[in-house]
């Protein structure tokens, strides 16, 4: 299947790289942090049997244009330089998948434009305002060394071991080339990561009021084995969401886009109701 890679405007003085696979019900695949839309080409591979799927690589990340100031970083300016894209696509509705970073960006999505999403899927997400902080995490907050602290625990290094410690079983070998990208996309994973833990409370509570206020079908996945958001923080964001269904993968870590990718596929294609030939999404 031929992927047709593309840049679109995306705001003024902004482009932002797109990945399309197939035809059919539109698809949006949104990667987290760090990462870039790469992350999901064994995904978007077996969706684009069925489906019209297109993976952005977020503002920051990838191929796309990397600003400094992290309000256009943050969820909300994701999406509104999402809602451009798509439009320049022609399409006015789709299913919207969200991992990790790519959570609060859905929720974002679907609270600022509700009538273009016809589906959503949030993966091993955070979503709350009073998530806990583990050391040496919480370091990032202290007045003084806090940015000390970024610098080094959002380093090249140190996101590599965050990469070998949250894959699960079997382990998945993780590209830190996909993952950390070019030394602005690695600014833009620190900067994104500092802002989040420094304004929890501020930057998590639109994610958090966003649940209860979905009304197109959901489901919500997690990895038994996720060593950054328990299996209890996925039930959490499921039961906040009016008839969400959530499913656990047995063994995943946190990386599910490339640990469990034939079972996304699958579960996305299902929700859709657009499913694979053959696949099952449990």
């Amino acid at each position: 299947m031929t992927a047709i890679a593309t840049k679109i405007s995306a705001g003024p003085d902004l482009e932002m790289a797109v990945t399309i696979r197939g035809t059919g019900q539109p698809v949006v695949l949104l990667h987290g942090i760090p990462g870039s839309g790469r992350v999901w080409d064994r995904v978007a591979e077996r969706l684009g049997q069925q489906c019209r799927v297109v993976v952005p690589d977020l503002l920051g990340f990838g191929a796309s244009a990397k600003p400094v100031d992290v309000e256009t970083l943050w969820a909300t300016g994701q999406a509104r330089a999402l809602a451009q894209v798509l439009t320049a696509l022609g399409i006015d509705r789709a299913a919207i998948v969200g991992h990790d970073f790519g959570g609060p960006t859905a929720l974002a999505y679907a609270t600022e434009f509700p009538d273009r999403v016809t589906h959503l899927v949030l993966a091993a997400t955070n979503a709350f305002p009073d998530t806990p902080i583990p050391f040496p995490l919480s370091a990032v907050t202290w007045p003084a060394l806090g940015p000390l602290t970024a610098r080094a625990l959002f380093s090249r290094p140190a996101l590599r071991l965050m990469l070998w410690q949250g894959a699960g079983r079997p382990r998945t070998a993780l590209s830190p080339a996909t993952y950390l990208g070019d030394p602005e996309q690695l600014r833009s994973t620190r900067l994104i990561f500092a802002t989040g833990l420094r304004e929890l409370a501020d930057r998590y509570a639109p994610c958090a009021r966003a649940l209860s206020r979905i009304t197109v079908p959901t489901l919500v996945i997690w990895g038994d084995g996720d060593p950054f958001f328990p299996v209890a923080q996925g039930e959490r964001t499921a039961d906040d969401i009016p008839g969400a269904r959530f499913v656990v993968y047995e063994g995943a870590g946190h990386f599910l886009p490339e640990e469990r990718p034939a079972q996304m596929a699958a579960a996305i294609a299902e929700l859709i109701g657009a499913p694979l030939p053959g696949a099952s999404g449990e």
